[in-house]
């Protein structure tokens, strides 16, 4: 009865030490990442937030690109008019996927240099303000600096 009593009171205090750990452990993290700060403290943070999509739509370059994919596009349709005429339904569904496949194959190409733009302007702006992370806005719930703006200028600028 007493090597129970003994094993039931380690468990109990291995628990507990447990527990004050976490304790710690959180209170430690909330204080290091300044979440105990008041309100106005919100946009002072060393985390910035872009809206990524309008950076890419509004990169310099981008009406070259959807010219481009515009094209890209009508001819991948001509192709397949011109070329599924006499084929059977599993060859037509073939043809279609593989031109989208390229299609998509070049928006992607198209598009990259314009991200890799936006990127480099992403970083060279939150090196200026000191930030330490810039995310999408989109996954912003409060808080962090909208840097969106600036980004804009810093692509304009290097047009």
């Amino acid at each position: 009865m007493i090597e129970f009593a003994k094993k039931k009171n380690v468990k109990v205090v291995s628990l507990a030490i447990a527990a004050i750990f976490v304790i710690g452990a959180f209170a430690i993290a909330v204080k290091g990442a300044g979440l105990t700060g008041s309100a106005g403290d919100a946009n002072n943070s060393a985390i910035g937030k872009v809206n990524y999509n309008a950076l890419v739509a509004a990169a310099p370059g981008m009406d070259e690109v959807r010219t481009k994919l515009q094209q890209v596009s009508e001819d991948g349709k001509k192709e397949y008019e011109e070329k599924s005429k006499d084929m059977s339904d599993e060859d037509k569904q073939k043809l279609y996927t593989d031109i989208q496949k390229r299609i998509m194959n070049e928006q992607e190409a198209a598009i990259e240099p314009l991200k890799k733009q936006v990127d480099d302007a992403i970083v060279s702006v939150s090196k200026t303000k000191g930030l330490a992370v810039v995310v999408s806005d989109k996954t912003v719930v409060y808080g962090g600096t909208d840097v969106t703006q600036d980004v804009l200028a810093a692509l304009k600028k290097k047009k």
